[in-house]
């Protein structure tokens, strides 16, 4: 793994000059600086940990990066975004200002399954995409309610 120290506390203060922290003396290292390690890092260095980070590539970033070859640029982006609501808090509990907004995908994104000739539409609407999925899984529509009914009674319980 090749060590790449970001020191995360002086680029908030200098990105995010309202941002307070405090000094508590504690140190943490994060494996990884893919954007759960780079989040987690934010959120202790608000907390006053000096934070370490250890990363195996030569940027930061994880998945949010890019490749470039033979002239060549590929996003490597996420697939999609998902959960926005945990990035509303995670930018009020740094205190960094939201410096753009999302826009809802809709369709979400399509899949393609090699071999098969087939391409499926994701949707939010769960009717559509009951719809897309009919020759497949049957009463897809159905389970797919029990199910979430099943792990939001999870996540609220959770997160009471």
């Amino acid at each position: 793994m090749k060590n790449t120290n970001l020191n995360i506390r002086n680029h908030i203060k200098e990105s995010f000059s309202e941002v307070q922290t405090v000094d508590t003396g504690k140190k943490v290292i994060i494996v990884g600086a893919g954007l759960g390690g780079l989040a987690v890092a934010l959120r202790l260095v608000r907390y006053g940990y000096q934070i370490h980070i250890i990363e195996k590539n030569q940027t930061a970033g994880g998945r949010l990066n890019r490749l470039t070859k033979d002239g060549f640029t590929w996003d490597m982006g996420p697939t999609f975004f998902s959960m926005s609501y945990e990035f509303d808090d995670f930018l009020k509990e740094t205190g960094i200002i939201d410096a753009f907004e999302f826009e809802e995908l809709n369709p979400l994104y399509t899949v393609n399954f090699s071999g098969t000739g087939k391409t499926y539409t994701i949707f939010k609407d769960l009717k559509k995409l009951a719809y897309e999925f009919r020759d497949i899984e049957p009463e897809f529509e159905l389970k797919m309610r029990k199910f979430l009914d099943r792990t939001g009674n999870f996540f609220t319980k959770r997160n009471a």
